[in-house]
């Protein structure tokens, strides 16, 4: 009885732990959203294309700070400490 609860107690929070990690990190768009707007209208007017990697103009200091931004928020969520605290509780319960 003790260890069909543990496991939903686990799955459950597995799952709200996927969840919101899903809606922390949903938006990033990854390397290309960050593309500089100077290089663009002038490529796109003249070619007529959109830009590849390779003729983007990255700014790595300016890519990293939004991915920790939403490091730190997803710390300070409480839905992902109560999933932490399941599968923690749930890994106890198997235990007793």
């Amino acid at each position: 009885m003790l260890q069909q609860i543990s496991d939903y107690v686990f799955m459950g929070s597995l799952g709200l732990f996927v969840i919101t990690v899903i809606i922390y990190f949903s938006g990033s768009g990854g390397e290309s959203n960050y593309i500089n707007a100077a290089n663009t209208t002038g490529v796109q007017a003249i070619t007529g294309s959109t830009l590849t990697d390779l003729q983007m103009n990255h700014d790595h200091k300016k890519m990293a700070n939004p991915q920790q931004y939403r490091v730190k928020k997803l710390l300070k969520s409480y839905l992902f400490w109560i999933s932490v605290t399941g599968l923690i509780a749930s890994v106890v319960l198997t235990k007793i």
